[in-house]
């Protein structure tokens, strides 16, 4: 990626933290953000309620023609005010292009679709400018390097009445798996749970990793979906080598395995609809999470002890839930409250962080006069394994986090967000084995759809 590339991206960060009037002075990163464009684009919409930010642009007809185009800036500007080893405030986010080609209408191939998404990301992390040893993230934009990644190019083939879908190409595997949403700033809210505790090896956005997945429709409102991804800790290179949209190609490392996912699906419909994802995954690699303990075997036959761990005669797996479930109808554009429960829990024998559960609400429509704003609430909890070799051994970190959401234009949506970590890092130890404080921190996102 070139220097002026990274500069754009950095500038047009600065530019909307000044225009939300906004300043201030071991991550690994979450999914897409989560808030579209309110409404379609219409002639009669003017600067304020438009849903892009320069207006359609020619749009609207190429997506008739089959071909859907977006670019959109997140931004997350944070500040600590208490706890960590230091006051102060930071900002991250990322600058993202998608696009879409329904290949019915470009080629005639019913059912094909052609996706790809491109992410820049900038910006700082505010645990460690803060000096807060916290396991997840209080401003979850930030992570997987300040770099062009090549996020999604995927082929996706729907067969027998769409019953079935085959996908393949370039993919993060939250884009099919998990709970993929995010709405909050702290990332034990936000993105792929798996991916938030596992991050070594389930990469969520904006890494993609060579895959395939079977979306299969086995009854109405149930899914069964199986996933094959290619295991290679390069694709989180951060190096600007000519290979870098192909991490895994001759020249680099071979890959550790497979990850392979599978996930049951149920999606009722009707008013109060929702989302209910069980499932879990399997990874063939075998390696232990630092800051565990490696275990020591007996080789049979051999007399001796082995310096084999036995990690390395087994892969690592874990289970998941994940339920999105709206419990209200209060209008005709989506108002009403909504309510979601994550639970994960990795295998307990390589995991350095070993579980993690996430609960919360939303509600839309907040004001009779605002009925595209929002407010939320969540509390969760990640658990740092017992057997861990560090002082946070056995301690559970538990942030809370509120937000409200105000719709300022139909292109841009401001986020108000606080967050109150207790115990960061388990018990509240840093890195040196200091006891730090809970943390409080406030926060403002910014979304822009251009």
């Amino acid at each position: 990626m070139s220097l002026r590339s990274v500069n754009t991206a950095r500038a047009c960060g600065v530019g909307i933290a000044l225009l939300s009037l906004f300043s201030g002075g071991g991550a690994h990163s979450a999914d897409l953000m989560t808030k579209a464009p309110p409404v379609p684009y219409t002639e009669t919409d003017d600067f304020w309620t438009r849903p892009y930010l320069f207006g359609d642009l020619g749009r609207t007809k190429l997506k008739e023609q089959g071909i859907s185009l977006a670019l959109t800036l997140g931004d997350e500007a944070v500040g600590n005010l208490s706890g960590g080893n230091r006051n102060t405030a930071t900002q991250a986010g990322q600058l993202f292009f998608q696009a879409k080609f329904d290949m019915a209408k470009l080629a005639g191939i019913q059912g094909g679709t052609v996706g790809l998404t491109l992410v820049d990301r900038f910006g700082r992390n505010l645990n460690d400018e803060a000096g807060i040893p916290a396991l997840q993230l209080t401003n979850e934009v930030f992570g997987r390097g300040s770099i062009l990644r090549l996020t999604e190019l995927y082929y996706s083939q729907k067969l027998f009445d769409d019953h079935l879908e085959l996908k393949g190409g370039r993919l993060p595997v939250g884009s099919d798996f998990f709970f993929g949403l995010c709405e909050f700033v702290n990332l034990t809210f936000c993105g792929g749970q798996p991916g938030n505790i596992q991050g070594g090896y389930i990469y969520n956005w904006p890494v993609s990793q060579w895959a395939g997945v079977v979306h299969y429709n086995f009854a109405k409102e149930w899914q069964l979906s199986v996933g094959v991804y290619d295991a290679n800790p390069n694709y989180l290179t951060t190096s600007d080598s000519a290979t870098y949209f192909l991490p895994g190609v001759p020249g680099s490392s071979p890959a550790s395995g497979v990850l392979v996912p599978v996930e049951v699906v149920w999606a009722p419909s009707g008013p109060l609809n929702g989302t209910w994802r069980f499932g879990g995954w399997y990874d063939s690699a075998s390696t232990i999470d630092g800051g565990l303990p490696g275990i020591i075997a007996i080789s049979p036959g051999s007399g001796g002890v082995s310096d084999q761990n036995l990690g390395d005669s087994r892969g690592r797996y874990g289970v998941y839930e994940s339920i999105l479930q709206r419990l209200t109808v209060e209008g005709p554009k989506a108002q009403g409250w909504y309510t979601f429960l994550n639970t994960t829990v990795a295998d307990h024998r390589t995991s350095y962080q070993d579980y993690q559960i996430a609960f919360g609400f939303r509600h839309t429509g907040t004001f009779a006069s605002r009925p595209e704003d929002e407010v939320g609430f969540a509390v969760g909890t990640t658990h740092v394994n017992t057997a861990a070799l560090t002082p946070n051994a056995g301690g559970n970190e538990v942030p809370i986090e509120a937000w409200y959401g105000w719709q300022a234009t139909g292109w841009m949506n401001l986020k108000f967000d606080a967050q109150y970590v207790l115990h960061p890092g388990g018990r509240g130890y840093n890195a040196a084995g200091v006891k730090t404080d809970n943390a409080w921190i406030l926060g403002l996102r910014t979304l822009v759809h251009f």
